[in-house]
């Protein structure tokens, strides 16, 4: 539409930086087929004008309200580029594996995640506690 392709992605890069960086996510089960995926994808958006719309990130939406194509060589500065995804220091909180919802003890008068009944789940997905992974 309007000379740009439009990618609705969402298990092979969570966040428009891993895509930049050519980093996988975390979560697949075939470490090759991942790998040959995101290849693929890469030389897709190098060669068409392709607004990349992540379903787990706000950065899908906003891509494609402004219509905004992804340049591999010149990222788009986001706020999940200040993060470092490399320290391990544990914050108490836990990400949904699957829509990234964050629980944050703070926001749960001060309830650990550890402290959730076993039943618990996502409130955005619905997901079960054993889809979350420590922040």
């Amino acid at each position: 539409m309007d000379g740009l392709y439009y990618m609705i992605h969402g298990d092979i890069t969570y966040v428009d930086e891993a895509l930049y960086e050519d980093n996988l996510s975390v979560v697949f089960d075939d470490l090759a087929a991942a790998r040959e995926t995101q290849n693929r994808i890469r030389e897709f958006v190098r060669s068409h004008p392709t607004v990349y719309c992540g379903t787990h990130t706000p950065q899908g939406y906003e891509n494609l309200e402004a219509k905004r194509v992804m340049d591999l060589d010149n990222p788009v500065p986001t706020i999940l580029a200040e993060v470092d995804f490399f320290k391990q220091e544990a914050s108490g909180k836990y990400v949904c594996s699957i829509c990234g919802y964050v629980y944050d003890p703070a926001e749960h008068d001060g309830v650990a995640f550890e402290d959730l009944p076993n039943d618990w789940r996502c409130p955005r997905c619905k997901q079960p506690k054993e889809k979350f992974n420590p922040a």
